[in-house]
């Protein structure tokens, strides 16, 4: 949808730039210059409702050029691990997540926000799903910022430090430089402070006084010093020449209850984003099993920070009909900071899409308290023997070129024996998802090195480690 051209009898040819009220209403920029939000039923061929964006699952990644590629490849592949280049292809028994994703971005879309947590055990595949929906979001122009959480590193009890970590890997669709400049950028150029001001609940907003400057500022080096300090650096002595003289600085806290201002400047960047032409913000969390990790005094406001994210993007949902859902995290019960009170989202004209991924331990983030059933995804892949199947042919043809021989009959009967117990063994939890991986390289290795290996041995060893009787072969 977004980036489709159209055609308006009265005002001519155009690019979408978003839809609203469930895709019944579109904004495009006409050929002309101008701008319009208009009844999609005036525009020529287009039905009453707008069509939902599809899966591009289908296209497949294309072979590494060099035989180093596909062994860097086989490599990964050998850890469980796929690269993201070939995540599509590569992707064993997700496809109900994918779905559930996918119908979370359009929602994001059309309604202001959706929420999706990840929950499963090692190696069952919440990683892959993490980076797997920011390939999704992408391919659907929204701007997407992700972060693997750390105990040491970055805990999740630090919500600025997540901020800063997300704006400095923001991803842009239709550019290669990474952080929020690209953004800011974009926004200067059309103009939006006034209609940012239109969405703010703020009279001293970060973003909004930071984008006023941005369009004044004399200086590249006084762009830059600001770009930096919305991006959580810090505030230098350069950014006062520009700074209005009769405004009181607003501060982004560091310390203290700082997580609904993290999440309202984050849907704050999701309505800029709408307004920038993209489809909204992608906010991913992985390794939020850190939290299991904390200490019982830093739990309280590390679930703050992902209480607050889920409030701002189920704040900004709604029907087609402009009505909002009641949120099931109840705004009282996120605490303001000492120094200024800050609303917990933008709200309206926001697209916020928030995924984390959590692992099952006893002391988990009360998920059931904050989310319905549907918006958590209980990761127990049963991935079925074709599924099996085409993954190992697949993986086989890299095997085949990193190692420069070509696949006969008898690797094909291993890889189709070996597919049905294996998938066996992944419904009966013998092997996770990146076990299952793992164990596939290794028996074409088998195959490989093994000329006298035959397949009757294999289905032997196989079945045996099923049952729980024997091992994995060697």
């Amino acid at each position: 949808m977004i980036g489709e051209r159209v055609e308006h009898p009265s005002y001519g040819p155009g690019i979408v730039l978003a839809a609203y009220r469930s895709g019944s209403e579109l904004l495009v920029r006409f050929e002309s210059g101008m701008r319009f939000r208009r009844p999609r039923r005036e525009f020529v061929g287009q039905s009453p409702r707008a069509q939902k964006p599809t899966s591009s699952y289908s296209a497949p990644a294309p072979m590494p050029r060099s035989q180093l590629d596909t062994r860097r490849l086989i490599e990964a592949l050998r850890f469980g691990v796929a690269p993201a280049a070939h995540l599509r292809e590569l992707t064993i028994g997700l496809a109900a997540e994918r779905e559930s994703v996918i119908a979370a971005l359009n929602e994001s879309h059309e309604t202001g926000g959706a929420v999706r947590a990840v929950l499963g055990e090692y190696g069952y595949g919440k990683s892959h799903l993490v980076e797997l929906s920011a390939q999704e979001a992408l391919a659907r122009g929204f701007l997407v910022s992700s972060v693997s959480l750390d105990l040491l590193e970055l805990p999740p009890h630090r919500a600025f430090d997540i901020y800063r970590e997300l704006l400095h890997g923001l991803r842009t669709p239709d550019r290669d430089e990474r952080g929020l400049g690209p953004l800011l950028e974009r926004s200067t150029k059309l103009g939006l402070s006034a209609r940012l001001r239109e969405n703010s609940q703020l009279e001293l907003d970060p973003l909004l006084l930071g984008l006023d400057v941005l369009a004044n500022a004399p200086s590249n080096r006084q762009q830059a010093a600001w770009r930096s300090w919305l991006m959580g650096g810090r505030r230098t002595k350069l950014m006062n020449k520009v700074t209005p003289k009769e405004l009181k600085f607003p501060t982004i806290y560091k310390v203290g209850h700082n997580a609904r201002q993290i999440a309202y400047l984050l849907s704050g960047i999701s309505v800029l984003a709408r307004l920038a032409g993209y489809s909204g913000l992608c906010v991913l969390v992985d390794e939020a099993e850190s939290y299991s990790l904390l200490r019982a005094q830093q739990r309280p406001k590390a679930g703050l920070f992902f209480a607050a994210m889920i409030h701002a993007a189920h704040s900004g949902t709604g029907t087609a009909s402009g009505e909002r859902s009641q949120p099931i995290i109840n705004e009282g019960s996120l605490p303001q900071h000492r120094l200024r009170d800050y609303p917990a989202s933008y709200g309206a004209g926001q697209s916020l899409f928030f995924l984390f991924a959590v692992t099952r331990s006893e002391n988990q983030l009360p998920l059931e308290e904050w989310l319905s059933t549907d918006e958590i995804l209980q990761l127990d892949p049963h991935p079925r023997a074709q599924e099996v199947a085409e993954f190992l042919r697949q993986v086989q043809e890299y095997h085949a070129q990193a190692y420069g021989y070509g696949p006969g009959e008898r690797q094909d009967q291993l890889r189709r024996a070996a597919a049905e117990q294996l998938a066996l063994a992944a419904e009966r939890k013998r092997l996770s998802i990146r076990g299952l991986v793992r164990l596939s390289v290794e028996l074409l290795d088998l195959a490989y090195l093994h000329p006298d290996y035959q397949v009757a041995d294999l289905q032997g060893e196989l079945q045996s480690f099923v049952t729980g009787t024997g091992q994995a072969p060697p």
